[in-house]
């Protein structure tokens, strides 16, 4: 573990940024500022910036660093409003530090969850399904507080991941947003995106899960287990992990932005 932290520290201190990176890396500093002003939780630290092209992953906790927030502003969507950036920048970090503050907010509970998911999922997709149960019940809560940040950044990012991927999107992130809209009431769905049957009966089936006793955390378990239940086809389907020996990695990465 120290030779891991001492390289991303060397990392950290040797990247250097071009002078388009170093402006999305200031909106992100203003972003999160903004931020912690709203949810003020001084323990953490300010995110771990990085631009790495070659990875898909834009927003996670790594376990590898020290449990920090990291952000690789790599992949961001593209805006010609500096305000748009800072939005959603601000959105993003809202969310992560939710981690922290909302679910799974420890350790133990992040241990509780994993094993309750197992019941029904292999260890690799268990980090999956308890990373989208807290992004739903994060944002969930979230949208109560912010309704027009949280419901613009979801159709940015649905944009987004539909104008990236050079195949259609995939059906689970259709099933996340479906979701989404249920959850939220919202739209984020264009005219021409047709979700299946199937995909619109689980993602009614995970509104009904979420939203039963919403407030009562100490069913977050048991709901756990009903959502790894429900979605184990879909994951078999869309994660084909190769080798019993890839893992996945057990941090909280933003799901909001798959292919």
């Amino acid at each position: 573990m120290s030779t891991i932290k001492k390289a991303d520290l060397k990392k950290k201190k040797e990247q250097k940024f071009n002078i388009n990176e170093k402006r999305l890396l200031h909106y992100a500093k203003v972003a999160w500022n903004k931020a912690m002003r709203d949810l003020y939780y001084p323990p953490l630290n300010e995110p771990h910036y990085v631009f790495d092209y070659t990875n898909k992953e834009g927003f996670y906790i790594d376990p590898t660093y020290k449990w920090q927030i990291t952000m690789n502003l790599a992949n961001s969507p593209i805006f010609t409003d500096k305000e748009d950036y800072i939005s959603f920048f601000h959105a993003i970090t809202l969310h992560e530090i939710s981690h922290y503050q909302i679910i799974p907010y420890d350790g133990l509970i992040n241990a509780k969850l994993l094993n309750a998911a197992m019941k029904y999922v292999d260890e690799n997709h268990a980090p999956i399904i308890v990373n989208l149960f807290a992004d739903l019940i994060i944002d969930t809560k979230l949208h109560i507080r912010y309704p027009q940040l949280i419901s613009w950044e979801l159709k940015t990012a649905y944009k987004h991941v539909s104008d990236i991927n050079t195949n259609p999107v995939s059906n689970f992130s259709l099933y996340i947003f479906r979701v989404y809209e249920l959850l939220l009431n919202i739209s984020i769905l264009d005219a021409k995106t047709q979700v299946s049957n199937d995909l619109n009966l689980l993602a009614t089936k995970t509104e009904n899960i979420i939203f039963t006793k919403f407030e009562n955390d100490s069913l977050w378990e048991a709901k756990v287990s009903k959502l790894a239940l429900l979605l184990k086809p879909l994951l078999a389907d869309t994660f084909n992990i190769a080798g019993k020996n890839s893992k996945k990695k057990k941090g909280y990465e933003r799901k909001r932005l798959p292919g």
